[in-house]
């Protein structure tokens, strides 16, 4: 008789049999949560859960806890992210169903532990697992988008710090939209149809002139405040003067070639700003 192991193929075995075990249980356990090993895998996932040879889902729970124990604290992302993963893609879930689980099978587990009497034979084991579920719910403290852990009065409470926050940036920005209207003008001052490149020329010339002393005029780092003052101030003709073509005519570099189309043609410079001069 030749050995079983050579004319069974386990791998098959094991598909089999968790398929027909699948079936049988659909009606049992309609959500999979985590990810059990192959019992007939040597080298499973470090993170798959189960044990060799032993294959019950309803031990799953069990060994979700028995492989934390094993675990580092740094090692929880990971291993939270691997069931999730597996969990999303097995189910028709969201994360906030996998992590409500989760954490209540935390919660639950830790208070069993709390209420184990503290001179019982397991007492040392006992707490060393309470100590690790206490880590493992401040990481999922700390992933919580939901609020889960928190009491109904903690939420209330935080929901009534954030009305009171809000309230006070909208007296911020209320203040600060008053004190913007001082600036805003009734009405924006027309140029005549066709001489828009004209009043252009004439705030270029402005930042050309010099004092005396030498000094500019008027001066400013950028160009920025020309051309927003010209589209927000100023009307062509009846219509806006959108901030883009404004731009285009007061580059950064004044050196720099204009946009074509953005030049004063010389028959709109009719006007040169020149200083007066004063005699003695």
């Amino acid at each position: 008789m030749k050995n079983l192991y050579t004319t069974l193929n386990i791998h098959d075995y094991w598909k089999d049999f968790c398929s027909k075990k699948s079936e049988s249980s659909t009606k049992d356990m309609k959500t999979i949560y985590f990810k059990l090993r192959n019992p007939f895998n040597f080298s499973p996932h470090r993170f798959d859960l189960g044990r060799p040879f032993i294959f019950n889902k309803s031990y799953a729970d069990n060994f979700f806890f028995l492989k934390l124990y094993e675990l580092n604290q740094d090692e929880y992302p990971a291993f939270y992210q691997y069931h999730l993963e597996y969990f999303l893609k097995e189910n028709a879930g969201e994360e906030k169903d996998f992590f409500s689980y989760i954490y209540e099978l935390t919660t639950t587990r830790s208070q069993y532990f709390k209420q184990r009497t503290p001179f019982g034979s397991r007492h040392v084991l006992n707490k060393e697992s309470l100590e690790k579920l206490n880590l493992f719910l401040k990481f999922l403290h700390s992933i919580d988008q939901w609020s889960q852990h928190k009491s109904l009065e903690v939420l209330l409470v935080e929901k009534e710090e954030q009305i009171q926050d809000l309230k006070s940036k909208i007296e911020i920005l209320e203040a600060q939209i008053k004190e913007l209207n001082q600036y805003e003008s009734a009405e924006k001052i027309s140029i005549t149809e066709g001489k828009l490149t004209t009043v252009i020329d004439l705030l270029r010339q402005l930042q050309e002139l010099n004092l005396t002393d030498d000094k500019k005029l008027v001066r400013s780092q950028t160009q920025s405040p020309w051309y927003k003052m010209l589209s927000k101030y100023f009307l062509h003709g009846e219509k806006e003067i959108p901030i883009n073509t404004a731009r285009n005519y007061f580059p950064a570099n004044k050196n720099t070639k204009l946009i074509k189309g953005s030049e004063v043609a010389d028959e709109d410079k009719i006007f040169k700003i020149i200083p007066v001069d004063k005699k003695d």
